[in-house]
């Protein structure tokens, strides 16, 4: 009688087999957290443009219904104070959280006009003391700063004109106190500067950085800008 044959897999065999599918579970693996990873570093980008065009929202929309409790005058009939609330101030000191205060102003008495923005620091623009911080946290850990890496500090003053309605933005590269706003924001170098702020992913992210740019002036939400490849960080 013939004797019968074995067959199966060698040890060898069996060996490569595993080796081959682990390699392939953890190529899988990494390829599947990279993914999220970028996902993630997007999100944040897009999360903080969203954060700095709603402010525009917000002052194209702010209405005097709750003068009492922004500009502090509830003795004060409303319709009959000279207090206005005319934008946001937006601030960071460490590049990873941001606080949004009320601006108001007070309507300044019989006087001579010259232009629109002598005009507009009449109104002795500060912010509210009476009003509530709003606060946005950049998410997965991102933050911004300059092209180089360095984290950046940024303060943002978005005002509606009191003389012609329109929207204008102050831009400062450094954190600036809320009681010298009106000293160091309220001036022409402000107004004509631009922020290119460069997203870092918090070690999440190693591809190339996106940036979201506060364009010099900017009017509405259409003036922030994410950039890509032309980011240029």
């Amino acid at each position: 009688m013939k004797p019968l044959s074995k067959t199966g897999f060698t040890i060898i065999e069996v060996i490569l087999f595993i080796g081959i599918s682990g390699a392939l579970i953890v190529g899988i693996l990494m390829g599947t957290g990279n993914s999220i990873n970028t996902q993630r570093y997007h999100d944040s980008v897009y999360s903080f443009r969203s954060f700095l065009q709603q402010q525009y929202s917000d002052v194209s929309n702010i209405g005097n219904s709750s003068l009492d409790n922004v500009c502090g005058t509830s003795t004060v009939p409303r319709g009959q104070s000279n207090c206005v609330i005319l934008g946001k101030y937006i601030t960071t000191s460490d590049s990873k959280t941001f606080n949004v205060k009320t601006v108001i102003g007070t309507i300044p008495g019989a006087h001579t006009f010259t232009n629109e923005f002598n005009e507009i620091k009449l109104y002795s623009i500060t912010t509210s003391l009476t009003a509530n911080t709003d606060s946005y946290e950049m998410e997965w850990g991102s933050s911004i700063s300059d092209i180089s890496g360095v984290n950046s500090r940024l303060s943002m003053l978005v005002l509606r004109s009191p003389v012609t309605g329109t929207t204008k933005t102050f831009i400062s590269p450094t954190s600036i106190s809320d009681t010298d706003v009106d000293t160091y924001l309220l001036t022409t170098a402000p107004l004509g500067t631009s922020a290119n702020n460069c997203i870092s992913s918090g070690d999440i992210f190693t591809g190339g950085r996106m940036s979201v740019v506060v364009n010099k002036n900017a009017t509405n939400a259409n003036g922030i800008v994410a950039k890509g490849d032309d980011s240029g960080c």
